[in-house]
């Protein structure tokens, strides 16, 4: 079985590439996709905004879901720029690939096959969107894939049971009496007090979670002040926890507005704290990722040896909620110093489709 049209998938990656744009705006992007479809023959998908699913019936029993996600990332602080820097082109065009083949080979397919590609992953809501709109009514099982930096080039990765966290997010304005700098005493230094804050939340994770346990709180903005020489009247703070496990979340939430009442006592500031649900965790049906893995051994598919849970999240999983799935890293790995996903040096090799494209389509086939 010859799945891999490599010409078609390398003029994809180019041309989603040079489309990225951002969440629920993946307007050239969904055009493109809409295109490619449409050449295939495949015209009766469904639109949800700049996302669409649609279904290949071949009239079996089963009906498997396949979802890409279509938004990038800004490159710039202006937020002018985006990029693919989490890889999201490269899941799109392995989807199209295997839709090549299942559009051309209908009758070759074990399952109808329904295609999801999913806008606004990065910020969290393109799934549900698409879940809302129908896209898993009478899907049995689904699949996800997603470059992977720790994986090599040429391999996929596959990961039972828990892959990425569940994530949450949060905001927290700390507001006080703003006053020069020489005097502190006069009004309420904020900037301290939010950074007695930032590093009192770590001793939540070291010292009150279990430690056999996953789970981080990580700050990633700090914002206050207009002068070096004046404490600010309000400092905000944004971040995310990240968990696996329920109780875990449940610990860090509460031990975090815990803190915050302390803070506010000691220093006589005012804090205001809003937590927002992000992802639940990205949990793999383990039987079907073993027969991934057997897949793999009968199309000579190297798998990777990286097997390791990752503390970012997926919005792939609200998908995992409704059916049983897997997520199936592609790996980019080529030796030496490897730029993480979301760092501006991150790129994809043309080949880094090829083993997925090839295992989705050997998993879908007779």
């Amino acid at each position: 079985m010859d799945a891999i049209n490599a010409k078609q998938a390398q003029t994809d990656l180019k041309e989603l590439f040079e489309r990225a744009e951002p969440s629920f705006q993946e307007h050239k992007t969904s055009e493109y996709i809409k295109s490619r479809l449409n050449g295939m023959g495949l015209t009766g998908y469904k639109t949800v905004g700049t996302g669409i699913f649609g279904t290949i019936d071949a009239g079996r029993e089963k009906t498997v879901a396949l979802r890409s996600d279509m938004d990038a990332l800004p490159f710039n602080a202006e937020k002018t720029e985006y990029r693919h820097l989490c890889g999201h082109h490269a899941n799109m065009t392995t989807l199209l690939g295997v839709l090549d083949y299942a559009s051309a080979n209908k009758d070759k397919l074990r399952y109808n096959i329904r295609y999801i590609f999913q806008p606004a992953e990065e910020v969290i809501g393109g799934a549900v969107t698409m879940i809302e709109a129908g896209c898993l009514e009478d899907v049995s099982e689904i699949f996800a894939t997603h470059t992977g930096p720790d994986a090599e080039l040429g391999s996929v990765a596959l990961i039972a049971g828990d892959c990425m966290a569940g994530s949450n997010h949060f905001e927290i304005k700390i507001n006080g009496k703003s006053t020069h700098a020489a005097h502190p005493n006069l009004g309420t230094d904020t900037v301290t007090a939010a950074c007695e804050y930032v590093m009192s939340c770590q001793t939540i994770i070291s010292r009150l979670k279990d430690p056999v346990e996953t789970g981080l709180i990580s700050f990633g903005m700090i914002n206050g002040g207009t002068a070096s020489n004046i404490l600010p009247e309000t400092v905000e703070l944004h971040g995310t926890f990240r968990h696996f496990d329920p109780a875990v979340k449940v610990l860090i939430e509460k031990a975090m507005r815990t803190r915050l009442k302390a803070i506010e006592e000691f220093y006589g500031v005012t804090c205001e704290m809003n937590i927002s649900d992000g992802t639940p965790p990205v949990r793999c049906d383990k039987g079907l990722v073993d027969r991934l893995r057997q897949v793999c051994t009968e199309q000579n598919i190297p798998v990777s040896g990286f097997d390791t849970k990752s503390m970012g999240g997926e919005d792939f999983a609200f998908y995992l909620e409704k059916v049983p799935g897997a997520f199936v890293w592609q790996g980019v790995a080529t030796g030496g110093y490897q730029p993480p996903l979301h760092n501006k040096e991150y790129r994809v090799p043309d080949e880094a489709v090829y083993p997925c494209i090839k295992l989705l389509t050997a998993y879908i086939t007779e």
